[in-house]
């Protein structure tokens, strides 16, 4: 069996009470490969408020309940947006809180995240044993514990054509989404944003694809495969 050192200060943020905060990071994100590509830009309808929003809440697991994780869940919208839509739109994204009248578009995108929770569940592993000292000298050999951090959240999203008519409505649930499961690390927040990218830049992949057949209704948007 592998043996392991208990690391005990790479666990005094879950014990301790205490506040960590994240930010948005590109290496958590995938290069997004488009499935068509639209000769036109899109309008990304966020307002001050949106992009501004930062969560801040604790875990909803015994294990993190003492820490209070602030995101800034409205910044990493934005920015995992244009990364995907950036990709499938030829003329780039125009962020706007209401439809400039002097912007060119052919479809608007309001996009919300709405009951964002997080967890981490944890579990014996007996193939691997962490090297505890006794009060009494010595060391004991006691199973590992594994952690698997989760995500859940909904992406609220309606989509309108130049006219202001709404051209698509829905809400993706993300549903329970685990994350990297890990022994020891210093910064378990850092699994819990990571899941978060990784999992909303799926679901923006997924409205592209949504939007696909309204744009091919439009003549010259999308060329001919």
């Amino acid at each position: 069996m592998l043996i392991r050192r208990l690391a005990i200060a790479a666990l005094a943020s879950f014990t301790v009470g205490c506040a960590t905060e994240v930010t948005y990071q590109p290496e958590y994100l995938v290069d997004p490969i488009p499935s068509y590509l639209a000769e036109t830009q899109i309008l990304i309808l966020m307002d001050n408020a949106d992009l501004e929003y930062v969560y801040e809440g604790t875990a909803d697991s015994f294990i993190g309940q003492n820490v209070t994780l602030r995101m800034p869940i409205g910044a990493i919208t934005r920015e995992i947006a244009a990364s995907v839509f950036q990709s499938h739109f030829n003329y780039g994204v125009v962020f706007a809180p209401s439809p400039p009248p002097d912007v060119r578009y052919v479809v608007a995108i309001a996009p919300e995240i709405r009951d964002f929770s997080y967890r981490y569940d944890q579990y014996v592993d007996q193939n691997i044993v962490e090297m505890r000292p006794l009060d009494a000298g010595g060391l004991e050999a006691i199973p590992a514990t594994v952690i698997t951090p989760s995500i859940q959240f909904e992406l609220a999203l309606r989509a309108f054509d130049p006219a202001g008519d709404v051209v698509l409505e829905r809400v993706y649930d993300s549903g329970l989404v685990s994350g990297q499961s890990y022994y020891v690390t210093s910064r378990p927040h850092e699994r819990i944003n990571a899941t978060f990218h990784s999992t909303l830049q799926d679901m923006m992949l997924t409205v592209a694809d949504d939007l696909q057949p309204i744009l091919r209704s439009m003549p010259n948007v999308i060329g001919s495969e």
